[in-house]
């Protein structure tokens, strides 16, 4: 099962930081999160960066990108700083 790590706002509204998931594609497993919340919740929990095997989506397939049992999947916020 891939490992979906969220951003720390939504594992509190999911209850959890590491969750498991038998996804195909990045799409079906953000589908899959999007249900357990309300639609507010993840208007502003989707506005991340979504990282398989630390690598952006965008650089991949997006949401097609396919999901094997080891991949990670991280959902964070840019950061910057100086």
């Amino acid at each position: 099962m891939a490992i979906f790590k969220p951003h720390a706002k939504l594992a509190a509204l999911l209850g959890d930081a590491t969750i498991e998931s038998n996804a195909a594609t990045v799409g079906d497993l953000l589908a899959e999160m999007q249900r357990r919340v309300s639609p507010d919740e993840w208007k502003r929990a989707r506005k991340a960066t979504i990282l398989v095997n630390g690598r952006n989506v965008h650089y991949l397939r997006g949401m097609k990108t396919r999901l094997d049992p080891d991949d990670q999947v991280w959902m964070v916020y840019p950061a910057g700083g100086g």
